[in-house]
């Protein structure tokens, strides 16, 4: 097995990609329709506000879900968004399983935080702790061909973060650059920053901040159905 630093060593002299089909098809039969792509933004605070929360732990108050329900289906996309300043997690939670039903496929991108979010989800919510475990049960992850070097290109420059991993898959697609962002949320910490600063803005900025946020989260699962798409074609 040749490890993943020497194909990135190596495809960077050489300037090619290093493409395993057959790995790649592998991952890709592991995953059945209809296909959950799903990404989550939280927030940390330094005073806990709500009911069981600890300093700094993470507090999921937005996710964005784009749904491909069979072969070569339409796009469908979902979101929830909570409300600053009031607890977004029991909201959030019971939107997340009527958005996905258990026993679906749903994919994450480095599962690991996902998982993690929905397992505090539960805990905190005993009702709605079947539905939320099983739909952590069922995730896969998509980092797991680009981390195991399974796809890779020169250009990603030795990362696996899906904001390398995107602009390296299409470079000349704008709609795809997380740069062309407008409203100041281009990543995961302008969101944590923004949303708890949402309660205290004029009307207007509130909803300039909402929308924002939407569209960055809303990217973030979009550019996991466009990597998805690529790998298909490996």
């Amino acid at each position: 097995v040749v490890p993943v630093r020497r194909i990135q060593v190596d495809r960077g002299l050489s300037n090619t990609p290093h493409v395993e089909a057959d790995k790649i098809k592998a991952f890709l039969d592991t995953l059945t329709y209809p296909l959950y792509f799903l990404d989550f933004e939280t927030m940390q605070q330094g005073i806990p506000q709500f009911d069981g929360t600890k300093v700094y732990q993470q507090i999921t108050f937005q996710y964005s879900l784009h749904i491909i329900e069979k072969e070569g289906g339409e796009l469908i996309h979902k979101e929830h968004l909570g409300i600053s300043g009031t607890d977004p997690r029991r909201a959030l939670a019971e939107q997340l399983c009527q958005d996905i039903p258990m026993n679906v496929c749903t994919l994450a991108y480095n599962k690991s935080f996902e998982c993690t979010r929905i397992k505090e989800l539960a805990g905190w919510y005993p009702d709605l702790a079947e539905h939320l475990l099983n739909i952590m049960k069922n995730i896969k992850d998509l980092l797991d061909p680009f981390a195991a070097g399974q796809y890779y290109l020169p250009s990603m420059g030795g990362s696996f973060s899906i904001k390398r991993v995107l602009p390296s898959l299409f470079p000349d697609d704008p709609s795809l650059d997380y740069h062309n962002l407008e409203g100041g949320v281009q990543n995961g910490n302008d969101a944590m920053t923004i949303f708890p600063k949402i309660q205290f803005m004029e009307p207007k900025e509130q909803e300039a901040a909402r929308k924002a946020l939407l569209q960055y989260c809303c990217l973030d699962t979009y550019a996991m159905v466009k990597a998805w798409e690529k790998l298909k074609e490996a």
